[in-house]
């Protein structure tokens, strides 16, 4: 199993569940922000036709946390490349001017996910530059995710973005998890 089969960082029901929206919505393109291995990308991209448009925008060198993801998200967008998808990867931070023209210069989307910066600036950031350019829908990823008592990692603040955005749209919330405190995929229609 390649790596970015095997380091999915999503509930699988839940990603199941997205892949299934993804599937009835025929879309023809797709952005993810924050791949880490692909483990997100992979089905995602496999739920649109071949030849559609995927793009994925993740930090070089992974992160703290993940320091090897970038192999992995290179394969990844490798075998998307030869199963027929017009597949490319940018790296850097959402957040930076020169990934954001980067990203504009090959939309609009049809679909975006957002899973970067899970801090309130980050994500508020990602929903309005990253948002604007999906003509149907726009995810998230963490809007159920509850921090234990003990944590001491970065902030997750998705689940009070994505309850103050979803009102103003339709919407879906994809909670699987058994503990009913992780992940979680929200999905919303713009039109």
């Amino acid at each position: 199993m390649k790596k970015y089969e095997s380091n999915v960082l999503q509930d699988p029901g839940e990603i199941a569940a997205y892949c299934d929206v993804l599937r009835s919505e025929k879309l023809g393109s797709y952005l993810e922000i924050g791949s880490k291995f692909g483990g997100s990308l992979w089905p995602a991209a496999n739920a649109l036709p071949k030849g559609s448009r995927i793009v994925s925008v993740d930090m070089p060198n992974g992160t703290k946390a993940w320091k090897d993801s970038q192999p992995a998200l290179l394969e990844c967008i490798k075998e998307l490349k030869a199963a027929g998808y017009d597949a490319s990867v940018i790296w850097g931070d959402s957040g930076s001017e020169d990934v954001i023209a980067q990203v504009a210069a090959l939309g609009p989307f049809d679909a975006v996910l957002i899973d970067a910066d899970h801090r309130m600036p980050g994500v508020t950031r990602d929903w309005s530059v990253y948002g604007a350019m999906s003509r149907k829908l726009v995810a998230f990823h963490d809007i159920a995710w509850r921090r234990a008592p003990d944590w001491h990692g970065t902030r997750i603040d998705v689940p009070e973005f994505w309850n103050s955005v979803k009102g103003e749209y339709r919407h879906q919330e994809i909670k699987l998890c058994p503990t009913g405190k992780n992940n979680g995929i929200g999905v919303l229609w713009k039109n």
